[in-house]
């Protein structure tokens, strides 16, 4: 999904920049024959930039044509898995699973970045990962390679009204550092009033610290799913809830798909959700401002970060066409999607080069935020594992159950999957 935590920029030198050319958009592709490739992605990804861009590669390389297959999220993998099994996968994919990466079923993309002057020193630690955080899910790379290249910033922050603030006589939060979960709740019921919500946000599992909920080698729930702190902070945010300074987590209003929606209508003071759609909030006349994901005392700050991440599966027969058009897409590509979409390149650098944020304090402070991001944990299959997460919340939620004994009763639940989720990661590497 393309606004998924998870569920991946590149830097081009200044005569690139200057003539929006790469060394992977020159016209040539060599061969002379003609080329097809296939490309397998996820379907809710496919927009407007995404044809654009393929579009653009095929005018500049007249003898290799782009043949996308679009496939639900849900199937996606399944899909991938059966073709990499039967040893006919697509050339190209999006890199919806790490133990691709891992089991070498796709290409290292380094000497990419190296021939097309791709920096990802500039890109987000978020995507490319960190040497100091050994066990971590960057977006795009694995064991210190590079497997995916993309064109946009995607993450999860805080997304408030700065007039509603300013009518409250509240402070807007600021854009670093976060401020806490009690005081985000607190101040959410403070901007509610007929017809507006305070605020909206998903279940807590998808935008706090990894480390709340897990060890930091992503193998113990005890002691951190049922912590002090994060049974507190998960009747804090339950509490919002149930005062009605945020809607419930229902079929009739999820946050996430709907919550911006509402935010450009102005029935929403705040919400958590993505640095996406600024072009509808500033053609309402908004005034907004982004924030960083509120975090408990003691806890390093993290919010969700992605890409469209595309990589080549090994077996292509035009493995070099393939790393052609990948290149592309991290290069030109960004700029083709910041144009028709509004949304931040994947390469910090190039939102400068293009002045991306216009001086809009809301865009200026995302960027702010961007450069603090960080990978989670890893954890394999980590939204199948917490399903008994999600369900503990909504006990909470109803008040059918305290956060103490909800959470303490996922604990085992969460356990086992946890178990089962590292017996078949462990395995799938043996292969």
């Amino acid at each position: 999904m393309r606004r998924r935590n998870a569920a991946l920029g590149a830097v081009l030198t200044a005569t690139l920049l200057l003539t929006g050319c790469s060394g992977a958009s020159n016209g040539s592709s060599g061969g002379g024959g003609k080329v097809v490739l296939k490309y397998w992605g996820v379907a809710e990804n496919t927009d407007k930039a995404s044809k654009a861009i393929i579009a653009k590669f095929e005018k500049l390389h007249p003898n290799i044509q782009v043949q996308f297959t679009g496939y639900p999220e849900a199937q996606y993998p399944t899909k991938i898995d059966t073709a990499l099994a039967a040893g006919s996968p697509p050339d190209v994919g999006d890199m919806a699973s790490r133990t691709w990466m891992r089991a070498g079923r796709v290409l290292p993309l380094d000497d990419v970045a190296a021939k097309d002057h791709i920096d990802v020193a500039n890109w987000n630690k978020g995507i490319v990962g960190d040497p100091s955080q050994p066990n971590t899910e960057p977006s795009c790379s694995y064991n210190g390679k590079l497997y995916c290249l993309g064109t946009y910033t995607g993450a999860v922050m805080l997304l408030y009204n700065a007039d509603m603030y300013k009518a409250a006589h509240i402070t807007p939060p600021p854009a670093w550092p976060p401020i806490t979960v009690d005081q985000y709740v607190k101040e959410s019921c403070q901007l509610t009033r007929k017809g507006v919500y305070g605020t909206a946000y998903g279940d807590p599992v998808t935008f706090l610290p990894w480390e709340m909920y897990a060890s930091s080698d992503g193998k113990t729930v005890a002691g951190h799913m049922n912590s002090p702190q994060t049974i507190s902070t998960m009747q804090t945010l339950a509490d919002g809830i149930k005062h009605k300074c945020a809607p419930s987590l229902s079929s009739a209003f999820d946050p996430w798909q709907q919550g911006e929606d509402f935010f450009a209508e102005g029935k929403l003071a705040s919400v958590i959700a993505g640095l996406d759609n600024l072009k509808k909030y500033e053609k309402a006349g908004i005034h907004y401002g982004f924030a960083p994901v509120p975090t408990q005392p003691g806890q390093v700050p993290y919010f969700s970060i992605w890409t469209d991440g595309i990589g080549v599966f090994k077996g292509s027969a035009h493995s070099a066409e393939a790393k052609e058009f990948v290149a592309f897409v991290a290069t030109q590509g960004q700029r083709i999607r910041s144009e028709i979409t509004g949304d931040p390149p994947l390469d910090l650098k190039v939102a400068s080069d293009i002045n991306w944020a216009h001086g809009i304090p809301g865009r200026l402070q995302g960027l702010e935020i961007l450069k603090h991001a960080r990978p989670p944990v890893f954890i394999p299959d980590r939204w199948s594992v917490y399903g008994p997460a999600f369900d503990a919340f909504g006990y909470v939620t109803s008040g059918k159950k305290t956060a103490q004994q909800a959470y303490t009763d996922a604990v085992p639940a969460v356990q086992d999957n946890l178990n089962k989720a590292w017996q078949v990661w462990d395995k799938a590497a043996q292969k």
